[in-house]
């Protein structure tokens, strides 16, 4: 399991997002994804690999990315789902690793 923190690249806390949005703001356009019931905020599903999104601390979103065919593939997730975040935002979104 990898783990990751998505941040602004400012350090600015992320404006607060209806739950409803969730979907389509964190699951990845670039993926096949579907809503499940799991860990976190928000979590889903892109063919085996199961990604749990928590609002953790102040300007932090904490993600774990299970079952991912490798960390190449964990990493382009996770780097999309923070693309996606500043768009929805317009803030300018940074993302780190934290375990392989």
């Amino acid at each position: 399991m990898a783990e990751y923190t998505i941040s602004t690249a400012s350090g600015d806390d992320w404006p607060v997002l209806p739950r409803d949005d969730f979907p389509s703001v964190l699951q990845p356009r670039a993926f096949e994804c579907h809503a499940i019931q799991g860990d976190g905020d928000h979590s889903f599903r892109t063919g085996s690999t199961t990604i749990s999104a928590s609002w953790e601390l102040a300007g932090t979103w904490y993600v774990y990315v299970d079952g991912a065919p490798g960390l190449d593939a964990a990493d382009a997730i996770v780097a999309e789902m923070a693309q996606q975040l500043g768009e929805a935002t317009g803030k300018t979104a940074t993302y780190y690793r934290i375990t392989d």
